[in-house]
């Protein structure tokens, strides 16, 4: 089960690689942003930054930039037979694309309709094998779930999962290095509402609206229908207020983007671009 050694051991060096490069990054632009360098420091744009920063140093996201008025919309615990073709088919007709984090064993049953959410333009990652809290689980056992759900979603469609997200959001120090061994970013969530509480139309449309900011990433479920119920008057809600809808790894490159170019930048004497460049 799961990648080779040798592709396994590539993929370590190349996340060591990627992370030494961002801390070399981090100092360059830390330097030259220093009060002592003569240049003049924007506290909040400083601590944006540091906070993004933060994220892709650690490779753990639980928020998109700031800065834009972007929205990831995240489901877990599919593929399910009945409610994910009425999901699928909703978010084709308001043409938002989502992020999917698929529980392996559902995906090897349901393959089709993980292949239909890629054909759908959206994003599917992995949310383990059997669903279980990996902060519960000796770290062999963890590394197994990860390394069979990310083998599932391959099976199904061909593709290398990057992201995976813990069940319940359970995971400590030693379970994040694990999933991050395997090149995977962990991602958590901005916003909750609770839907697995199937809670009623007024009280889950409440939830929603009311906690929404610049880099959302709100934390969703497949199984219940009062969200898909929502998710119309939601959207276009939102798209109203000025937010477009992205997906997780947009979100992370964007991200990226916004550490790396004002150090560069900055390192050159040169003004730093808005978060996320262009």
């Amino acid at each position: 089960m799961g990648l080779g050694r040798g592709m396994k051991r590539a993929a370590v060096a190349i996340w060591v690689l990627n992370a030494l490069m961002v801390l070399g990054v981090l100092g360059l632009w830390w330097r030259a942003l220093s009060p002592a360098a003569g240049r003049p420091v924007v506290a909040g744009d400083s601590t944006r930054t540091e906070e993004i920063a933060r994220q892709v140093t650690l490779r753990k996201m639980y928020a998109g930039n700031p800065s834009r008025p972007w929205i990831a919309l995240t489901f877990d615990d599919g593929p399910h037979p009945y409610y994910t073709p009425t999901l699928l088919k909703t978010l084709r007709q308001l043409q938002v694309r989502a992020t999917f984090f698929v529980v392996g064993k559902n995906v090897d049953r349901y393959p089709e309709l993980v292949r239909q959410m890629v054909r759908d333009g959206h994003q599917v990652e992995n949310h383990t094998y059997h669903h279980l809290r990996l902060s519960q689980v000796p770290l062999g056992t963890v590394r197994e779930e990860i390394e069979a759900g990310a083998d599932a979603i391959r099976r199904s469609t061909g593709r290398v999962s990057r992201f995976v997200r813990p069940p319940g959001g359970m995971i400590d120090q030693s379970a994040r290095w694990v999933a991050q061994s395997e090149s995977d970013v962990v991602v958590m969530w901005t916003q909750d509402p609770a839907d697995y509480e199937r809670p009623d139309e007024q009280t889950l449309r409440r939830r929603l609206f009311e906690s929404v900011r610049p880099g959302s990433i709100i934390l969703l479920h497949e199984k219940v229908p009062v969200t898909v119920k929502v998710l119309p008057e939601f959207v276009r809600e939102m798209r109203r207020r000025g937010y477009e809808f992205v997906t997780i790894e947009q979100m992370w490159q964007d991200m990226q983007r916004a550490v790396i170019q004002p150090a560069s930048r900055q390192a050159d004497g040169l003004p730093s671009p808005r978060f996320g460049g262009s």
